[in-house]
């Protein structure tokens, strides 16, 4: 019995997507560790990556039709500086819950409770929000999707910025 060999460029192809995936399941797992322990210095180092790296290459498609993510456009309480956020949104009649991953006190939900609202960008529609409330993730759970509260429990999110449609 003769045993066939895979030709070396499917054996490499192979090799590369089992490490590649093996890096996602890994990234993927300490994520969830990360935000379920909350541990102060690896939010923080999550926090930095994602507004330097992650934040700018999601805005290249945030809010559009067809995207999951959406954009928050909210002014600094302090620097009176314009700022856009990706961010996740799910709209449940008239209002639109946003998790906050990184607590209820980030710089971001700051500026969007001192300004009594914001604009969010969402499927393709400009959306002008207003009435901001942190509210705890019991709270938003019991209107939220089956897939959002999944995630909810997956990730340990304690608390949601509800927004009111103007």
């Amino acid at each position: 019995m003769t045993r066939s060999r895979l030709p070396l460029p499917v054996v490499r192809m192979v090799q590369i997507v089992g490490g590649a995936a093996l890096v996602l399941l890994t990234a993927g797992t300490l994520m969830i560790t990360v935000f379920r322990t909350k541990w102060p210095p690896a939010i923080d180092a999550i926090r930095r990556f994602n507004r330097t790296v992650l934040n700018p290459a999601m805005l290249r498609k945030a809010g559009s039709k067809n995207w999951y993510a959406s954009v928050v456009h909210h002014v600094g309480r302090k620097s009176g500086r314009q700022y856009a956020t990706p961010v996740v949104t799910e709209a449940v009649g008239d209002r639109l819950y946003i998790p906050l991953p990184y607590g209820a006190r980030t710089e971001g939900s700051e500026n969007v409770l001192a300004a009594g609202g914001c604009t969010i960008e969402s499927q393709g529609e400009r959306i002008e929000a207003t009435s901001p409330v942190i509210v705890p993730a019991e709270e938003a759970s019991a209107v939220l999707s089956a897939r959002s509260r999944r995630v909810l429990r997956l990730y340990g999110i304690d608390s949601y910025l509800r927004l009111d449609r103007a």
